[in-house]
């Protein structure tokens, strides 16, 4: 059994390599299909938010070399590898186990602590289930991650104040805005993102806010009965001749928004001030737009001087969710492990009686030649039926032992049943190399870009 995480995050990877190798909108789906096509024995879990592109995957033995991850990576978005490879970043077993674990509690997000990634954490997971490319490995994984994530929001204070960034994009409008009464925000996009924004949005009391979608009737839906006007998408145009803050977060492909096509509607605002929040990746606006004159333009990178600012008063709390989740990613690969050996144990276990079964059967038939081919097949089945019921205790104790959820160290059973039998551990070597530091997050190799 081998785990592994292979992608880019808001850390290693600056907004324009990552948007390259976002998963938006059905091309989640596709995208999971690929890596099945490509690599049909491996499970997969896809997660593909603003600040992170991750690939997670499990085999026995081992999951698919990096390389080739990577190179399949590169084939789906149609980029050379070389593009890409130098910025991936791979973590193995107990490495990747605990980056999870760390994920999902919003600890290693560009707001530490923030929950709507636990909800994406659960999403990637049941697509992938829905999908039917994720297997026990993952499940045992992402299971106890979530439930690890929550027990360390309910337990902490971690998710108090404002986490999201969507809450920041309408903190830096704060900054730039002493009043809002005579403004008029324009929220692109209405998904999870501008949905979020919409919320906390209600709090400035805007002269008007608009929701342009390309889906009008969700549009309306996350208006939540009147709180904005509803924009077909069509009249995009428009709505940016009006506004004075944008807030963007769609989902699409490119950018919504090109120099030439903002550079004529800057020219019927007159020129007037606007701030731009670009939340989306892919980025909605062509970066070159913050250059125009009275154009403020922000994107998810440049909302980390606001990110700091909110987490001076929250820090032990991270730290006290920090020592919750490595305990529990401890034990998740710990059981892991105990699975692992378990299985393996169970398998030479099998092989080595019914190995013994076979040849007491072959001496019995060379010394009864006279037995009949019905008599000797009564025979093997009653041995295959004795083998069976003499190993269900042992099997149903290992079996056992290895689910208990408060597995810590090596399963002193394990060790007793391989003396018993004189079997030896097939495992050994395995669990050595997985104490070494090659479990460390490592930059992906570029090799299969030559």
């Amino acid at each position: 059994m081998s785990l592994m995480v292979l992608g880019v995050d808001h850390r290693s990877t600056p907004t324009s390599v990552r948007e390259i190798l976002a998963f938006p909108g059905e091309c989640h789906s596709r995208g999971l299909a690929a890596l099945k096509a490509s690599f049909p024995d491996t499970e997969f879990v896809l997660l593909s938010t603003c600040n992170r592109v991750e690939v997670y995957a499990a085999a026995e033995p081992a999951p698919p070399d990096v390389n080739e991850l990577a190179s399949c990576l590169a084939r789906f978005h149609r980029i050379p590898v070389g593009r890409v490879a130098g910025h991936l970043v791979v973590r193995r077993d107990e490495a990747a186990i605990g980056h999870l674990f760390r994920v999902a509690a919003g600890l290693e997000s560009l707001v530490p602590g923030e929950d709507q990634i636990l909800g994406q954490v659960r999403d990637a997971y049941k697509a992938a289930t829905g999908r039917g490319v994720t297997g026990p490995i993952l499940h045992a994984a992402f299971q106890r991650a979530l439930r690890a994530a929550k027990r360390a929001r309910d337990e902490t204070e971690m998710g108090r104040g404002k986490l999201s960034v969507a809450s920041i994009a309408v903190d830096v409008a704060r900054d730039v805005f002493d009043h809002f009464d005579d403004k008029t925000i324009l929220v692109i996009g209405a998904g999870k993102m501008g949905e979020l924004a919409l919320q906390h949005l209600r709090a400035l009391r805007p002269g008007a806010i608009l929701v342009a979608n390309r889906d009008v009737v969700r549009a309306g839906t996350v208006a939540d009965g009147g709180i904005g006007r509803i924009i077909a998408f069509d009249g995009l145009d428009d709505a940016l001749i009006e506004a004075d803050i944008v807030i963007s977060a769609t989902a699409a492909a490119e950018p919504i928004m090109t120099l030439d096509r903002f550079t004529v509607i800057q020219r019927a605002r007159r020129h007037r001030p606007l701030l731009v929040v670009d939340i989306a990746v892919p980025r909605d606006f062509d970066p070159r737009i913050g250059e125009l004159e009275q154009v403020m333009l922000y994107d998810v990178g440049d909302l980390r001087a606001q990110v700091e600012r909110n987490l001076a008063d929250r820090r032990q709390q991270l730290k006290r969710a920090q020592a919750i989740v490595e305990r529990e990613a401890a034990a998740c690969f710990a059981a892991l492990r105990h699975h692992r050996d378990t299985g393996a144990l169970l398998r030479q276990l099998a092989d080595r009686t019914e190995a013994a079964v076979r040849r007491e059967l072959d001496r019995l038939f060379v010394a009864r030649p006279e037995l009949t081919d019905t008599q000797r097949t009564a025979i093997a089945h009653a041995m295959s039926r004795f083998r069976n019921q003499l190993l269900h205790h042992p099997r149903s104790t290992l079996c056992a032992a290895a689910a208990a959820e408060d597995t810590a160290g090596a399963n002193p059973l394990l060790d007793v049943v391989r003396r018993l039998f004189g079997l030896a551990d097939a495992h050994h070597s395995d669990r050595a190399e997985l104490r070494t530091p090659a479990s460390r997050p490592t930059r992906a190799s570029t090799s299969s870009a030559t």
